[in-house]
């Protein structure tokens, strides 16, 4: 399993760093946890995976 930080997620999600920090504190990434102050997330395949929201309208 590889394990990235927050740049390369935002790069492979195809959205900022801050909107990736977001869905970290809200504990919408799959496996994500903090070591020595930084976010490791692990790829699934080859992208992390963020569970979807529960407020709101539904997506099309």
């Amino acid at each position: 399993m590889t394990i990235i930080g927050t740049r390369e997620a935002a790069f492979l999600l195809g959205i900022c760093c801050q909107r990736v920090r977001v869905l970290l504190s809200q504990g919408r990434i799959k496996g994500a946890y903090k070591h020595k102050g930084f976010w490791q997330i692990p790829l699934y395949g080859q992208m992390p995976v963020v569970i979807p929201g529960t407020r709101g309208p539904k997506g099309m």
